[in-house]
């Protein structure tokens, strides 16, 4: 599993209700301030029940890839409107590429 993590290339913490009314990349959200976190603090919050990791690669470039980061998510980068609903808004969601 920490094998795993290292791969993380860049993780975000979106609040759900900014995941969800913005529409939003990369750059915009580290032009924007948005909270990151480090490889060793997503290792520690890893597996607890009101976090969700959710891997926002490409289909294609998920498909490609032999690391995956173990129970998370993948969903579609362009329809966060689309999925950000079914997460409860108490729960910590942490998007990643890698």
């Amino acid at each position: 599993m920490k094998t795993r993590m290292l791969f993380v290339v860049s993780c975000f913490l979106f609040a759900l209700t900014a995941a969800s009314a913005l529409n939003w990349t990369a750059a915009t959200a580290a032009s924007t301030g948005v909270p990151r976190i480090s490889i060793e603090q997503a290792n520690q919050v890893h597996g607890k029940p009101d976090v969700i990791f959710i891997d926002v690669r490409t289909a294609a470039s998920w498909w490609r890839s032999t690391s995956k980061i173990a129970q998370a998510i993948r969903e579609d980068p362009k329809a966060v409107a689309q999925w950000a609903p079914k997460y409860a808004k108490g729960k910590t969601l942490i998007l990643y590429c890698a």
